[in-house]
């Protein structure tokens, strides 16, 4: 279909048919050797011209040709036809100056001849607009389809050093929270252990009773202090598999079955973040597109990888094409150096991979 759409193989037909028309006004004419002559040598130019792109000058060989047939034999003007419809094609008007005057010279354009050569004309001209529409289509389409590379170039970066700041903030909170527990927590519990060890070599009873008021007070000084930076670290959102958890106890009256292995403790939050956009939009795929009667979802967490399986089982055909939501994620997994793939042979499979960067 798109090879009918290509104007070019109209333009070839054209020629192809223009040269059994000559060969048919040859024949029934009995112009003799001389006018098949011309009919192949114009033949040979066509065929060049259907497997090469031959320069624009070359119509003035097909110019010369027809000008010396016509010259002994003046009925060969109608050959005329060959150079005009490619002049037009080229889009190389000052071509059809000479090509007229030598029709209006040496032939006779008041009859058949002057409607043949207008036809080559009109279908050249129609044809040199067509393949300059279809070019400019084509370009338009590659523009579009580079600048939408681009976007997708500008998204991945822009996504990766989402996660490049997600984790510079995960170990920057890391490390003030070693700084906080390390400059306060640490320093009263090594006062209050010096101060026991000094508590067991006093023997002045008041003096020891003292020593022991600055210990209780150091210890409450350390215990409330370590209470504010638990509660600091809390998150005011559940994070983690307590976010999955919920995620799938709000997807009701959806039949969900949640599973669950490995350490937790080593996905870090920006991959907890992607694990938690995926199982949404799995799930509100489920619920908007599928005739799905139960939905298993796996979390499977190793020492390098965490991967986290959807499938339903679903009998509804889906588009074989992924939504923008889950190419979106696919994008993201990719920043991250996972994958996201999906398949539709056996209900409906989401399967995310991604690696767990350990420090």
């Amino acid at each position: 279909m798109e090879k009918l759409e290509d104007p070019i193989w109209f333009v070839n037909g054209w020629r192809f048919l223009n040269l059994l028309v000559l060969t048919h006004l040859w024949y029934v004419g009995e112009y003799g050797i001389e006018g098949f002559l011309l009919i192949i040598l114009l033949a040979i130019m066509v065929c060049l011209r259907y497997r090469y792109l031959m320069p624009v000058w070359t119509v003035s060989i097909d110019i010369v040709m027809c000008l010396v047939f016509i010259i002994s034999y003046p009925a060969f003007v109608f050959g005329l036809s060959m150079p005009l419809f490619e002049a037009f094609l080229k889009g190389k008007w000052l071509f059809v100056f000479p090509i007229g005057l030598i029709a209006l010279v040496l032939g006779d354009l008041t009859g058949s001849l002057f409607w043949y050569l207008l036809q080559s004309l009109f279908f050249g001209a129609f044809a040199f607009y067509a393949i300059k529409n279809r070019r400019e289509s084509l370009l338009e389409v590659d523009n579009e389809r580079r600048s939408r590379y681009e976007l997708e170039q500008v998204k991945l970066d822009l996504l990766e050093a989402h996660s490049e700041v997600a984790q510079a903030a995960e170990v920057k909170e890391r490390n003030r929270i070693s700084r906080e527990l390390h400059d306060h927590l640490g320093h009263d519990l090594t006062g209050s252990l010096l101060a026991l060890q000094a508590y067991e070599l006093v023997d002045d009873p008041e003096r020891a009773k003292e020593m022991l008021a600055q210990v209780k007070e150091r210890l409450h000084r350390s215990t409330k202090r370590l209470r504010d930076t638990v509660h600091n670290m809390t998150p005011v959102t559940f994070i983690g598999i307590e976010r999955l958890e919920r995620i799938v106890e709000e997807a009701k009256p959806l039949k969900i079955g949640f599973r669950y292995v490995g350490d937790l403790d080593l996905v870090p939050v920006h991959v907890w973040v992607l694990l938690e956009a995926i199982l949404k939009e799995a799930l509100t795929n489920v619920a908007r597109h599928s005739n799905a009667t139960k939905t298993d979802v796996e979390l499977d967490v190793t020492d390098t990888i965490v991967r986290l399986r959807i499938q339903d089982n679903g009998t509804v055909q889906r588009k074989e094409n992924n939504g923008s939501g889950i190419r979106s994620l696919q994008i993201r997994a990719r920043t991250l150096k996972g994958s996201l793939t999906s398949d539709r042979s056996n209900g409906f499979l989401l399967v995310c991979v991604l690696p767990i960067e350990r420090s």
